[in-house]
């Protein structure tokens, strides 16, 4: 008989919530205080790691730790020695960049990195396996709380272990694990049938006994629950996944019921994609009332045709993307030849890209936008690595159209893709600029 070997298959939401990150700025990264709670959610950072290559590299071992499965042992091993070479390592004198103030800080060790690594690890599959509770809730609507019982556990923790509420219990805003560093509890989700089988109600509510903490750094009141770690205190999925103010900023033409609609669409396409991988598209009717829906083959992710489906009146397209780009010239061209009234998109990292239909038809307009890139930007576009090259020059033409009156155009994005572009405004600006056009 063949043998049959199994092995682990990399958590691809915790992989996304990573790369969705951008990088604090450097007056928030010399001490751990200075990014704090849903801060971590959108940038990384690394106390005292104020290089950026430092800050880089320790990033990329932690890519490496979800992408590969390396241990905290290995990875640290393999990272210290260059850590080293860039001169991050022990202790040194450092300038702090908010009080000006010259101190003995320690820079890299091997237990700092089982620190880094530990918590940055933990969170990352904490925010990953929220995105699968999303998803599945309705399957597995409780939450069972876990203290894992080793000789090291936290008994500030104890009054949470074996306690179950519901997923959509606001409790998880606040005690949602970790809740410390090197803390092991975990969630685990239960059925109606589990509950039932094991003669399980949900708990009542409880009293965190939250405490005022003053923050040193930055001289703030917080309110957090006993026995939790300040800055733990928060679930990192939840701010990941949560789009509901941008969203509601971004569609000033939809009525409020329309809007609470399509959001709960795309939110369900974002947590569809980060769990298969695959685009997926979903037409609403002028009312926002799904009509048809399509999920791209495993051979082509990011293809999704509309063959052989009946269009509604003025219909919305609701697509997942598979990476972080802005809406594409094939998107623009559906919304126009198929009569539709918006199309949006969002990506794996929470980036929203929309545009609804404008009275110009999109043909010259792009072939314009297409032959100022080739003539006047060329070289900077072809310098960017190939996804920021595509990113810069997809999001500047849908603004180029919005200039045109092809398109309305309105976005949220991730912090990554927020830094690209600061980076590339200068190019984006010169890309979108009217007055540079070139001689017809």
């Amino acid at each position: 008989m063949a043998r049959i070997e199994l092995a682990p298959l990399p958590h691809r939401e915790a992989i996304e919530y990573l790369q969705s990150k951008g990088y604090a700025h450097e007056l928030q990264r010399f001490h751990h205080l200075d990014h704090f709670r849903e801060d971590h959610a959108r940038n990384w950072v690394v106390a005292k790691a104020m290089q950026d290559d430092v800050s880089r590299a320790i990033r990329e071992a932690v890519a490496a730790m979800l992408t590969e499965g390396h241990t905290v042992a290995d990875a640290s091993q393999e990272l210290a020695p260059r850590l080293q070479r860039m001169g991050w390592w022990g202790k040194a004198e450092m300038e702090d960049p908010v009080t000006g103030q010259t101190e003995l800080v320690q820079l890299g060790s091997m237990h700092r990195l089982r620190t880094i690594f530990d918590t940055n690890m933990r969170t990352a599959h904490a925010a990953g396996h929220w995105a699968a509770i999303q998803r599945t809730k309705t399957a597995f609507p409780y939450l069972h709380y876990i203290q894992i019982q080793r000789p090291t556990k936290r008994h500030d923790h104890a009054r949470f272990h074996d306690r179950i509420w519901r997923v959509d219990d606001p409790i998880w805003l606040k005690i949602y694990p970790p809740n410390g560093y090197f803390c092991g509890c975990i969630v685990l989700q239960r059925t109606e049938g589990w509950m039932r089988r094991n003669a399980r109600t949900v708990d009542e509510a409880l009293d965190l006994e939250e405490e005022e903490w003053v923050h040193k750094r930055s001289g703030e009141v917080h309110r957090v629950p006993a026995g939790i770690q300040p800055g733990f205190d928060t679930n990192p999925g939840a701010v990941w996944l949560d789009i509901k103010r941008d969203w509601d900023e971004m569609t000033p033409d939809l009525t409020p019921e329309r809007r609470a609609t399509e959001r709960g669409l795309i939110e369900g396409l974002r947590l569809r994609r980060l769990s298969d991988g695959r685009e997926t598209l979903i037409i609403t009717d002028a009312d926002s009332q799904p009509v048809a829906m399509r999920t791209a083959d495993p051979e082509s992710p990011n293809l999704v045709s509309f063959k052989d489906i009946d269009l509604p009146p003025a219909p919305s397209f609701l697509h997942s993307h598979v990476n972080e780009t802005s809406l594409s010239i094939e998107d623009i061209r559906s919304l126009h030849e198929e009569g539709g009234s918006a199309i949006t998109a969002i990506s794996p990292g929470g980036s929203i890209w929309r545009a609804t239909r404008g009275q110009e038809p999109p043909r010259r307009a792009i072939a314009e936008f297409h032959m100022r890139a080739l003539t006047g930007h060329r070289a900077e576009l072809e310098a960017l690595s190939p996804e920021h090259g595509r990113s810069i020059y997809q999001h500047a033409l849908m603004l180029w159209l919005e200039r045109r009156g092809v398109i309305t155009y309105s976005y949220r994005v991730s912090e990554r893709n927020r830094q690209l572009f600061d980076r590339h405004a200068d190019l984006i600006g010169s890309l979108t600029d009217d007055r540079l056009l070139p001689d017809a």
